[in-house]
């Protein structure tokens, strides 16, 4: 064997025997894997509380720029024919009738779905009203699946989602 000994009595490079693993990299390794197993499970559960909130948020900007969008093409509707569109409608409904007449892209995105808005889906909680005389409007969102209004926008007092 090719060992030398220490002035304390210590074996010095002892040689691992072939096909055996030393107790001490078995441990190392083993630490290593746990370790990385819970940086894995730090990051995995990190990644889960992120993710939602900036999922709503990306969600919230889309509906948002939808909206103005649709604003815009309400109020370019409006300088044409000098009334608001007199009936009350879904996002679709209304999306469909301004990009027909050209007074908004017919290319707006759904903020839900991220597919065009022409494309009718049951997931649209934009509305259009006006009122009798079809002299002012009110868009609003609800939140999915409620009657919970999450943003309104109107010729009067929201004219803005300040």
């Amino acid at each position: 064997m090719n060992t030398k000994e220490h002035e304390s009595g210590e074996v010095i490079g002892r040689k691992p025997v072939p096909g055996r693993v030393h107790s001490r990299s078995k441990s190392r390794w083993k630490s290593r894997l746990q370790r990385t197993a819970g940086l894995v499970l730090v990051l995995t559960v990190g990644a889960l509380l992120v993710s939602p909130p900036l999922q709503e948020k990306r969600i919230e900007r889309r509906i948002r720029a939808a909206l103005l969008a649709v604003q815009e093409g309400l109020q370019r509707y409006h300088v044409e024919e000098e009334l608001y569109p007199k009936k009350r409608m879904s996002g679709h409904e209304l999306v469909t009738l301004l990009a027909g007449s050209g007074f908004l892209e017919p290319s707006l995105i759904n903020p839900w779905t991220g597919e065009a808005y022409l494309n009718p889906t049951e997931e649209d909680w934009l509305q259009y009203r006006t009122n009798g005389l079809a002299e002012t409007y009110e868009l609003v969102v609800c939140f999915p699946g409620s009657e919970e209004v999450q943003f309104r926008l109107d010729s009067t007092e929201n004219q803005s989602l300040e």
